[in-house]
């Protein structure tokens, strides 16, 4: 509990570095008054979200079949999707996504998303990054942003964990080593390669660990970089890893009374219910992959099955983060590369990235609405366009971050969540924060 001089000194320290922006850059960071003295008052419920589970559906997910159908599209688009109401009124999903209808409130469609690219390979890096490719930069995916910026909790576990490989994953970008995502390649097994060899011993790892860092002082004085740091202390992190308590997030059996089953107990499935047990323990990003959406053919079996997976694992996570108390400071985002063709080619859809639909779920979005709207047939965005950057933008204001916290990539300029500066950078959706 904050005494009255830690609330002072903390009101103190938040107006001398608003005197100093205001003088030295002619802003202002200090919050309206009445925001101030909410600020002063102590509450056990949190201001803004501080983890993030995000929910990758590679591919390219078709909207028409999932969160922005159109029951009164000419023949050739909708096809046999059906379209239920949900929990919150106006609000409609697929017939696919029975179970979410009921979470609706606590959910908001974007069903404006929109870029340009309509390629698999740069629209993933366009959606995990906000930017498109460069031969001259390698962007940090927005994981790497959260795992840096955000600055709420404190855990033992890796800050960003993904839950799949990282083959063509941007990483950490120009950003170091320490905000990149570790690996989880298969959730039963967890995080690998935590123990020690055979024959070892945590007292002997600490003695060639000191003794390496003894005769790193010289080269680290004579050379002080940020990325030689950054590696030194990626080794350190790792040996606090190896002793955490916080390890045993990873044994998904110590979950009983058939809530794995409830998940779904697949490989997505167990991948959701380990993302919920890591936000437990502090992690503040957590990415997993759901593959198979790239429907060219066969769509709306594919598309159907794929759905199924998403409903039970994803509202189930959200019933369970609610009544653990999580919602508020976990967001839920689910989003994919690009939609698919509203027009059928046959039995498929085809790579449409002009207009798709994503979502946010839980730590006080304006949930229990479709932001946005596409024509009559889902193929144009009509009404409040959504770049990527916009997306990422709303989501660091649902976190809390600072527009104004940016760090340098060098020659290539100055960047955060936000995106860079000028034109390529993002504004958050008034409506949903």
């Amino acid at each position: 509990m904050k005494t009255p001089l830690n609330r002072l000194d903390e009101v103190s320290r938040r107006q001398f570095v608003s005197r100093l922006a205001r003088t030295c850059l002619g802003v202002s960071l200090v919050p309206p008054a009445g925001l101030l003295r909410a600020l002063e008052t102590e509450t056990s419920a949190p201001q803004h979200a501080s983890h993030v589970i995000y929910l990758y559906m590679s591919g390219g997910m078709s909207h028409l079949d999932t969160f922005d159908t159109k029951p009164e599209a000419p023949a050739g688009y909708q096809g046999p999707v059906s379209t239920i109401s949900t929990k919150a009124a106006g609000l409609q999903f697929s017939g696919y996504f029975p179970k979410l209808a009921d979470h609706a409130p606590q959910m908001a469609v974007i069903r404006s998303m929109t870029h340009t690219q309509g390629a698999h390979e740069p629209g993933t890096y366009k959606v995990l990054t906000g930017y498109e490719t460069s031969p001259s930069i390698r962007h940090p995916a927005l994981g790497a942003w959260v795992a840096r910026q955000v600055t709420q909790g404190h855990s033992t576990l890796p800050p960003y964990i993904r839950l799949g490989d990282l083959a063509g994953h941007p990483g950490s970008g120009f950003m170091d080593a320490r905000y990149a995502p570790v690996p989880v390649l298969d959730p039963a097994k967890g995080l690998e390669h935590t123990q020690l060899q055979n024959g070892d011993s945590m007292t002997s790892l600490r003695k060639r660990s000191g003794l390496a860092g003894k005769l790193n002082e010289d080269f680290l004085r004579r050379y002080p970089m940020d990325e030689v740091k950054a590696h030194a202390d990626v080794y350190a992190d790792a040996i606090k890893l190896m002793t955490s308590k916080d390890l045993d997030a990873f044994d998904l059996s110590q979950e009983k009374g058939g809530l794995m089953e409830d998940y779904g107990n697949d490989s997505f499935g167990r991948g959701v219910l380990l993302a919920r047990r890591l936000v437990q323990r502090g992690t503040k990003f957590v990415e997993i992959e759901l593959g198979g959406w790239d429907t060219h053919a066969n769509n709306f079996a594919q598309v159907e099955a794929l759905s199924s997976r998403v409903d039970a694992a994803v509202s189930t996570l959200l019933k369970d983060l609610e009544s653990l108390g999580l919602l508020e400071s976990t967001l839920v985002v689910l989003t994919t590369e690009f939609g698919r063709s509203p027009k059928l080619n046959g039995t498929g859809r085809d790579h449409h990235p002009v207009a798709f639909s994503s979502f946010i779920a839980g730590g006080r979005v304006k949930g229990g609405q479709a932001y946005g709207r596409t024509d009559e047939t889902g193929t144009r965005v009509v009404e409040n366009p959504v770049s990527v950057l916009d997306f990422h933008a709303t989501l660091g204001a649902l976190l809390g971050v600072p527009p104004v916290e940016t760090i340098s990539a060098g020659s290539g300029g100055s960047f955060s969540i936000y995106g860079g500066t000028g034109a390529k950078r993002g504004v958050p959706i008034a409506a949903l924060v």
